[in-house]
């Protein structure tokens, strides 16, 4: 049994929380008001811009793009009929639909394209369709060649309104009788992000709870006691809510980042409390009453709480070295949860546990013969029995793992953020096959006023032209070199001057000064390869001196800026992941007090990292967004279950005399304690694979095979690496030698 005496400490935070208990429990449920009463404040945003610190040179490009061409975010609706979408019966109709389109609350009307953008006040079919193969900025994109596809561009002032704007635009087409025959869909990098945006937190909504839900019923099942798993589950709510309302009454917004907050939160706040929930479970007696039990759990358990605590915190709050200003908050706030949490197990939970004592009939036959009592031992004498094959297998799945890391490619395309079968993604696909593109990038020229006008700068800018009609993802272009007549009698600079001050859509194209100019780019997909692709191209044709010296470029856009913040994301992430990971290393030697401990300890950890993103790069799934904030993940629950191993492993062998005797009481309630809260997690938010926001699906998964594989290499890999290490030769590995199931 596990010696109850009223010497062990267990720390000044707890003895507060069982002296003080109803002060505690009050003061939390004030605590616990305030923090919900700030939700009020709730500020969403959405806007990709917002990755990138406002003084960004991207962030100036695109601003300077608005401000000097009125260009901006753009949404696209298409009317598709395979029969042919215009008629002499509709024609009037698709006229009328575009400057209803324009009336829109949020909608740019000047630079709005469309086949209203023809002019026409009324025509039948046959003139309708020749006005817009006559006009080289909507031929081919405002009317398919086969006629079975209409499309609007539709530029809206702010990215937040595109889900609004796109449903009442669908609603003005459902609205005419006379369109009724046609299919619509709408598609756009805004509106993709905008309705991630607004379905993270209805799924957020769903599966929380979902995930909490059955995390109480695993808890309870393996617990049998609600007197135990139902403080588990308050203290996981109340680090979220304290830290939520943390985060918003501070005045920060809520962004895609930090939607996920509650979701990477509640396994962090659950682990602790179950560590000592489990322990107490099973030390729970008659012989003593429960407050020595509570007592003699903490004073085992505070140092290994506290190292979990400050490594799993140095691990997220190592994200404030990233330069995204939503990636800083999303790590500060989450080290911020975990010492929450932190707190919370260690005043809240023993108030809690004063006040409503287990009962010891509360506990199941530990030492049973069925269940963990009886598996774990035997998975210990294996363990020792084949230490040296168990270490080779470990060493070789690392080592397979490496080849399939260097497969892995770094990508993203928030249109991907969503399953296949959602209708955004569904319509982002079949508007991209029928359409020259839906993702636009721009590259602007800067030159003295009247340079562009010049042969050589127009001819530059046509080489450039055919560059991209001969990339595979880049599916029309839009330049002002199509504004120039070259049979007129009329100067190339008259020709351009006299255009961009006629027609908002030519003044979108080129300066009436020419000075500056929008080269327009469509790209039939979202994907950073696609859009690093079309960069690459065509700095190697620049490089090639196509534009005079005095001729500049500057690339813009919303691909392009996705291309950025993504890219600087992946380095920031890496960055941080590698001063996180020499930080921990750093704190395990000051806390650990040894090099060999230190290095025993990282080890679980470095083997989960190879072999997870083994797994990305056996399964083909792309270095991402959400892949890339999950690494931090790694190194916060990572090192948990080894510095619980480590930290029991040693109180045990100072406690028993030798290593033996002690890697056989950890194979007793230590291992229960951490393979409950492994598989309790790891089961518990499988809820997440049913999301349709994949984000949300791969953080389950993630979750799922950290836990599994980071409890494996502890429970496996280290006491296999002590045996092999231990200067004790003599070992009874026999099922009834000296490797028993101790009570502790």
């Amino acid at each position: 049994m596990t010696d109850h005496s009223d010497g062990a400490s267990p720390g000044r935070l707890v003895a507060f929380g069982m002296r003080r208990p109803k002060t505690v429990l009050w003061a939390a449920l004030l605590l616990t008001i305030v923090s919900a009463g700030l939700f009020v404040r709730l500020q969403v945003d959405t806007d990709p811009e917002n990755m990138l610190p406002s003084d960004h040179p991207t962030r100036t490009a695109n601003a300077e793009l608005r401000a000097r061409f009125g260009t901006g975010d753009v949404v696209v609706l298409a009317l598709i009929d395979d029969r042919g979408v215009l008629s002499d019966d509709n024609a009037a109709a698709l006229i009328g639909l575009h400057d209803q389109i324009a009336a829109v609350d949020g909608v740019d009307s000047r630079r709005l394209v469309g086949i209203g953008s023809t002019g026409l006040d009324g025509a039948d079919a046959g003139a309708l369709q020749a006005a817009v193969a006559a006009n080289p900025l909507l031929a081919g994109t405002v009317l398919t060649e086969d006629g079975s596809t209409a499309s609007w561009f539709v530029p809206i002032a702010d990215s937040d309104d595109a889900d609004e704007i796109a449903d009442e635009v669908e609603s003005l087409v459902d609205a005419d009788l006379s369109l009724r025959g046609t299919r619509t869909e709408v598609a756009g990098l805004p509106l993709a992000q905008d309705a991630f945006g607004s379905q993270m937190f209805i799924q957020m909504a769903i599966f929380a709870p979902l995930a909490g839900a059955l995390v109480f019923a695993l808890l309870w099942f393996t617990l049998r006691s609600l007197r135990l798993v139902v403080p588990a589950m308050i203290l996981a709510v109340l680090s979220v809510v304290w830290t939520m309302g943390l985060l918003i009454g501070s005045g920060n917004t809520v962004h895609i980042m930090s939607s996920m907050i509650p979701i990477f939160l509640m396994p962090i706040a659950i682990l602790d409390s179950v560590h000592v929930l489990s322990e107490v479970h099973d030390d729970i007696g008659d012989r003593a009453p429960p407050s020595v039990t509570i007592r003699s759990v903490y004073a085992h358990l505070r140092r290994p709480l506290l190292f979990t605590t400050l490594t799993t915190a140095v691990g997220f709050g190592s994200l404030a070295l990233a330069d995204i200003p939503p990636v800083q908050v999303f790590g500060l706030f989450i080290a911020a949860g975990v010492a929450i949490a932190y707190l919370l197990t260690m005043v809240f939970l023993p108030a809690w546990l004063t006040l409503f004592p287990p009962r010891p009939g509360d506990k199941r036959s530990r030492a049973s013969g069925r269940g963990l009592a009886a598996t774990l031992p035997r998975l210990g004498r294996a363990v020792v029995r084949r230490r040296r094959v168990v270490l080779g297998t470990f060493v070789l799945t690392a080592l397979a793992a490496v080849p399939l890391i260097m497969t892995i490619e770094i990508n993203d395309n928030p249109v991907n953020w969503f399953r296949a079968d959602h209708p955004v993604r569904e319509a982002s696909v079949e508007l991209n096959e029928r359409l020259p593109g839906t993702f636009g990038a721009d590259l602007v020229l800067s030159a003295p006023p009247g340079r562009l006008a010049d042969p050589d700068v127009v001819d530059g800018v046509e080489s450039l032209e055919s560059l991209w009609a001969g990339l595979d993802k880049v599916g029309n272009t839009v330049a002002y070199p199509s504004l120039v007549d070259p049979t007129s009698a009329t100067t190339t600079a008259r020709q351009l001057t006299t255009a961009a001050e006629a027609s908002p859509l030519a003044a979108s194209l080129v300066t009436s000064e020419l000075d500056h100019a929008d080269l327009r780019l469509f790209l039939s997909d979202g994907d950073n390869q696609s859009m690093q692709a079309v960069v690459d191209a065509t700095d190697e044709l620049l490089a090639r001196g196509v534009l005079p010296d005095d001729v500049t470029t500057t690339w813009a856009g919303e691909s392009y800026l996705n291309l950025v913040w993504q890219d600087e994301m992946v380095s920031g992430m890496l960055q941080a992941f590698l001063s996180t990971l020499a930080i921990i290393v750093l704190l395990l030697a000051f806390l650990l007090r040894s090099v060999r401990w230190t290095l025993l300890t990282i080890a679980p950890v470095l083997w989960t990292i190879t072999v997870v993103y083994g797994l990305i790069g056996l399964v083909g799934k792309s270095y991402d967004m959400p892949i890339a904030v999950l690494s931090t993940l790694v190194l916060g629950l990572g090192v948990d279950f080894a510095i619980h191993f480590v930290e029991r492993f040693r109180e045990l062998r100072a406690e028993l005399g030798s290593d033996e005797r002690a890697i056989a009481a950890f194979f007793g309630e230590p291992a229960r304690a951490l393979t409950r809260n492994a598989l309790v997690l790891a089961i518990g938010f499988t809820p997440l694979f049913l999301s349709s926001l994949t984000p949300y699906l791969v953080v389950g998964a993630f979750l799922a095979s950290i836990l599994v594989l980071s409890w494996i290499a502890s429970i496996v890999a280290l006491p296999a690496a002590v045996a092999a290490g231990s200067s004790e030769t003599e070992w009874d590995l026999s099922p009834t030698g000296t490797l028993p199931t101790p009570e502790r």
